[in-house]
């Protein structure tokens, strides 16, 4: 009885360290399961960090080495040749039909130009120096008609004429269009393509910044 009771108690004993045996293992499988995991884990999202951090330099090189690709100067030049152009003048023919002295200014004069429109124009020049009214009167003048109309000691003045003088400026005539050329008729410069702007903006320096260019005064 006493080595059948030992027997069973042996029984007992080895079903119990079994029993706990095995969850053991069980645990221990399961945690270097989780183990693995866990190690892997941070490598995976270690190489995805370097993978973002990779393409971000990739981009980032990628937008440093399209700066150079830029045309914006060769854009800024273009516009600053436009804005020196002669084209943007409308520079016509015209004939002066009337002159007289200005009212109000010893150095002014004043003229009735036909340009072809429907009114004649008035221009205040100063010229009265170095022409008189009668030297004026119907002769054929060459004109910008696109500047903005504005009053000279109180005369409203629509146009520009152009002359040209010699070195010390003691002699000035107005210019002389092409012989033939017609009141109203525009003046162009060979290899210089362009539309004239309706009127020149004197914000803007316009006539002050092709005058110079282009005319010596």
């Amino acid at each position: 009885d006493s080595i059948l009771i030992l027997n069973v108690i042996y029984e007992i004993w080895l079903q119990i360290s079994k029993a706990a045996a095995k969850p053991e293992v069980t645990s221990s499988a399961k945690g270097t399961v989780q183990n693995t995991k866990i190690a892997d884990k941070p490598d995976t999202e270690k190489n995805a960090k370097k993978s973002d951090s990779a393409d971000a330099k990739k981009k980032a090189k990628g937008d440093k080495e399209a700066v150079p690709e830029k045309k914006a100067p060769e854009k800024e030049a273009s516009d600053k040749d436009k804005e020196l152009s002669v084209s943007l003048l409308n520079i016509q023919v015209g004939l002066i039909r009337k002159a007289w002295k200005h009212p109000s200014a010893d150095s002014l004069l004043v003229e009735e130009i036909d340009v072809g429109e429907a009114k004649v124009r008035q221009v205040v020049s100063g010229l009265a120096k170095y022409c008189s009214p009668e030297d004026l009167t119907n002769r054929r003048v060459v004109l910008i008609t696109n500047v903005k109309p504005g009053k000279l000691r109180d005369v409203m003045s629509e146009g520009l004429v152009l002359c040209a003088s010699n070195e010390d400026h003691t002699k000035v005539e107005p210019l002389l269009p092409p012989e033939g050329a017609k009141p109203g008729e525009c003046i162009s410069f060979s290899g210089i393509d362009g539309k004239p702007e309706d009127v020149l903006n004197p914000k803007k320096k316009q006539l002050e910044k092709i005058t110079p260019v282009y005319f010596i005064f």
